[in-house]
């Protein structure tokens, strides 16, 4: 598998395609396991030097540190309930198919055995 170069990751990362060549890459870092962490890392952990800087704020540092919680719990739950979308988005970018994200999902016969079996009477 053909990984990109730093300066197409951070390209990427910022919402650049990259050429056919890295698709197989593209379908790993999209996909693969630890797909879903590698996305909140990507939103979260670019924001904290903003969040940083309302330490520089005059006022309580209990005042300060809820400030900022304020400000990350939103963005971590907004990120986290638009993985899905961010990441189909990205495999359409790409051209490539985005029924790849619900590989290993659950069938629809599957569902029905469960609930036949451990339905609650």
């Amino acid at each position: 598998m053909k990984k990109p170069t730093s300066w197409q990751r951070i390209t990427y990362d910022l919402g650049r395609e990259l050429p056919e060549e890295f698709h197989e890459w593209v379908v790993h870092d999209l996909v693969g396991h630890g797909a879903s962490e590698r996305y909140l890392v990507r939103f979260v952990v670019p924001i904290i030097p903003f969040f940083a800087l309302v330490l520089l704020f005059p006022g309580p540092m209990p005042l300060k540190i809820g400030m900022i919680v304020m400000m990350i719990v939103p963005l971590i739950v907004f990120t986290v309930a638009l993985t899905y979308v961010w990441r189909r988005f990205r495999l359409i970018q790409h051209g490539l198919s985005p029924d790849l994200l619900d590989h290993g999902r659950i069938s629809d016969i599957d569902r029905e055995k469960y609930e036949l079996r451990y339905r609650h009477h």
